[in-house]
């Protein structure tokens, strides 16, 4: 994403150029050695590797530091790998899945969603957050049996969503976070209860422990706390709800609330959405527990850079982390690393992680944490840039970079060996040669992590890693300066396209007016001589399939009569991530683990659990929550002065019901969720999003509406960049 970056949010005139590294060569997955991620960026893990579930979020390490376990996120692939010292230099690898082993009678596997809560008690049980089944699941190592299940869902709490936890062996007490009721829950494991519980702050995402047991802290990543629409009603969205988002954010109508009306007429009084910087956002929570019975919020801290001037976002405090005299907080949004005093509450120190040459840009993304006591070395999970960050802390200088593998979240140093779990591992490479490649297009769907293991280098190595960090990431200017942009193009047509790939559509295209195209020609079943399947449902007696079929003539047209660039890629796997990368938003933390999740932090109404309300499901776009440091795409054009249109983009948002008969904009809302104000106030109201109930003609129809009646009819000036959503349908 810095690579994008470089070009997006540099001021003009001091534009230089940074390259992919892998050049134009094609993504590639080779464990063990060198692989190219689909944006060009390459990974050379240190030391061993062991390849895991999907999506490891989470990582433990049993007392006599032989197991390791990692917790790995769905879609559909929930599962533990377990990995186990069998000698002084072999390790056993094997998956665990807990849920399958001895189901509960009111077990329903779509609800169990582990990704990151796990903790050991002694060598051979581990507790393990089932995520939305709002359960916590105490396993036997070895069998994956259930040996207790303790319930969140008591003492008048609902649809809770058990997350990051920690343990106090000593007291045994087991400090949860439900990020559905913005709460930490204590429970006494001895008598296996539920003791209390806590409201924090809002997103509550990571937990520590302090070393005395005394002091529990949680890193709150949200911005916002969401409020149904008075009447709303999901079972009648017609009616009910907002056609349309409320307002933008920041704005006095987001700020105080505003009166909007229902799609039937009726006025709505949509609450406000109060101050972005109140205490419980983006923030640590400091939670006294020596009585577990009845935990005590002592106050809270906020970490990074607050909303305003500075910061177009809030901070994402995503990882916490504490000694006996410090609490290191990472900030995602910020690149920097928050020192407090684990009492008072006070900052120590705030330490930034710049990439030499481009200080100015954020992307480094620095999550989990772990100290090296002997070296005073404070190493950070950089999932931005595929490393290790080594700091030392004394001075809060960053000392160099260990090459990780793709988008490392989770470190712990064990025995001066440094364990890294990476979410996305090397990443799934090419389909095209795998079986069943013709139905298998989502990436989550193949992905594995990665378990890194290597030995603590000294501090003569880190130059060399250092080094092989920037090259891998294209962070060497090139040579030469950049091709100015043709002063023929005054105007730029963004439209973008759902549910399909490049090979998928155009693949069949072997060259353009501008020299040969990359692509896969057996993967164009949608190309010019495509196939068109009918085997959706058990229910169906006969398939009907249809082969040499122009199924996308258009598309062919237009690549055949302009200039014409093939097959580049971004690091997206599925909706939610990839409509932030297309608008300049990197995916933080919280994003990224409801993909993980495999989808199932589903939005729920009616609710008592606030998080419920911002869960997002697969609704793509970008919220206040997930807005960076720099903003969008559409807080850059502003900057500048840009205008532009946008039609149907930025406003699949949490809560959006995208159900048959919702046109214009298909779309109905039931809570307060805004949309980046630039964004609101330059988008069409009577173009559809993302609805595949809306077919293309109409949008069609309502872009040449619009244009007519601003830019033909009304006489103002065509924007610089427009941008267009249409939909893909899901051909089988």
């Amino acid at each position: 994403m810095l690579l994008f970056l470089s070009i997006l949010f540099l001021p003009l005139g001091l534009a230089e150029e940074y390259r992919a590294p892998a050049g134009v060569r094609p993504a590639i997955r080779r464990p063990g050695a060198e692989s190219i991620l689909p944006g060009g960026k390459i990974i050379a893990p240190l030391g061993r590797q062991f390849i895991t579930g999907p999506g490891p979020f989470g990582l433990a390490v049993s007392p006599n530091g032989k197991t390791l376990i990692t917790t790995n996120g769905g879609p559909g692939k929930h599962t533990l790998t377990v990995i186990q010292r069998t000698d002084a230099s072999r390790w056993q690898s094997q998956t665990l899945e807990p849920w399958k082993v001895e189901k509960e009678k009111d077990d329903d596997e779509d609800w169990l969603s582990v990704f990151m809560g796990i903790a050991f008690d002694g060598d051979k049980s581990i507790y393990a957050s089932e995520g939305n089944s709002g359960r916590v699941r105490l396993v036997d190592v070895k069998t994956g049996a259930k040996k207790h299940l303790f319930r969140l869902n008591q003492n008048g709490f609902n649809d809770s969503y058990s997350g990051d936890l920690a343990f106090d062996e000593k007291r045994g007490l087991l400090y949860v976070v439900d990020q559905a009721n913005f709460r930490l829950v204590v429970i006494d494991t001895k008598h296996k209860k539920v003791v209390s519980s806590l409201r924090v702050g809002r997103m509550p995402f990571a937990v520590a422990l302090s070393p005395d047991g005394k002091r529990v802290y949680v890193t709150n990543t949200g911005m916002f706390e969401y409020k149904t629409l008075p009447g709303a009603d999901p079972k009648n969205p017609i009616r009910t709800g907002l056609a349309f988002p409320p307002f933008g954010f920041p704005s006095p109508a987001a700020m105080d609330g505003v009166r909007r009306p229902s799609a039937s007429g009726d006025e709505i009084d949509v609450p406000g959405l109060g101050d972005p910087n109140v205490p419980e956002s983006n923030s640590v929570a400091f939670i006294n527990v020596e009585d577990p019975s009845s935990p005590k919020l002592e106050g809270f801290a906020r970490t990074g850079l607050p909303f305003g001037e500075r910061s177009m976002g809030g901070s994402s405090p995503s990882g916490v982390l504490a000694t006996a005299d410090r609490l290191f907080v990472s900030n995602a949004h910020n690149d920097t690393i928050t020192v407090l005093h684990p009492v008072s509450r006070k900052v120590i120190q705030e330490i930034q992680i710049r990439i030499p040459g481009l200080e100015n840009l954020r992307g480094v993304l620095p999550i989990g944490m772990a100290v090296h006591a002997a070296s005073n070395w404070l190493l950070v999970a950089e999932a931005g840039i595929n490393a290790v960050g080594v700091i030392d802390i004394a001075s809060g200088k960053v000392l160099g970079h260990i090459p990780a593998a793709w988008f490392p979240t989770k470190l712990v140093i064990d025995r001066d060996n440094v364990l890294v779990a990476n979410a996305k591992g090397h990443g799934t490479g090419p389909n095209a040669a795998r079986e069943g490649h013709t139905t298998r297009t989502f990436q989550a769907d193949l992905r594995r992590g990665v378990l890194q293991m290597f030995p603590l280098p000294g501090a003569s190595d880190l130059p060399a890693f250092t080094a092989k960090v920037m090259a891998n990431n294209g962070f060497q200017k090139a040579r030469t300066n950049p091709l100015p942009l043709p002063a023929e193009i005054r105007h730029v047509v963004v439209i973008v396209k759902e549910n399909r790939t490049y090979d998928e559509v155009l693949g069949d295209i072997a060259s353009a007016s501008n020299g040969p195209a990359a692509g896969v020609w057996d993967l164009a079943r949608f190309g010019a001589a495509g196939v068109v399947s009918q085997n959706r449902g058990k229910e169906l007696k006969q398939r009907l399939s249809l082969r040499g079929i122009n199924i996308t003539p258009n598309h062919h047209a237009l690549a055949a009569r302009f200039a014409f660039s093939d097959n580049f890629y971004a690091d997206s796997e599925m909706s939610v991530d990839g409509h932030h990368w297309l608008v300049g938003s990197y995916p933080n933390p919280w994003v990224e683990t409801t993909i993980m999740a495999g989808k199932q932090k589903d939005f729920r109404m009616p609710t008592s659990a606030p998080g419920r309300l911002r869960n997002i499901g697969s609704n793509s776009s970008v919220h206040p929550d997930d807005q960076l440091e720099a903003g969008t795409l559409w807080h850059h054009l502003e900057r500048h002065g840009i205008p532009f249109r946008n039609y149907g983009e930025g406003f699949e948002l949490a809560s959006v019901d995208e159900g048959p008969g919702l046109k214009p904009t298909g779309a109905r809302f039931f809570i307060n969720v805004p949309m980046p104000d630039p964004l609101y106030r330059n988008t069409a109201r009577d173009y559809p999003q993302y609805n595949m109930n809306i077919p293309d003609q109409f949008r069609a129809n309502q872009f040449i509406a619009d244009v007519n009646k601003l830019f033909v009819d009304g006489g103002q000036p065509f924007p610089r960049l427009t941008f267009i959503v249409k939909i893909m349908a899901r051909f089988y």
